[in-house]
């Protein structure tokens, strides 16, 4: 899952903090990283029942190393 697709579907990041039951600073910190981390979108994908799928090439920290 990417930031963009979190954005496409809830349209502002408060939407989106507010959605995944999150705080601001979060998701903050996944635009800052570029990503969102891994084991996160695992939660996300489990809070979402499955809506936004986890996947570890969208998190760009796992695939620089």
């Amino acid at each position: 899952m990417t930031l963009d697709e979190m954005k496409d579907k809830w349209k502002t990041w408060l939407a989106v903090s507010l959605e995944l039951k999150v705080s601001q600073s979060a998701v903050t910190y996944w635009r800052k990283r570029g990503s969102i981390p891994y084991p996160t979108q695992l939660l996300i994908q489990d809070k979402t029942e499955g809506l936004f799928k986890a996947q570890k090439q969208d998190d760009i920290q796992l695939t620089k190393e």
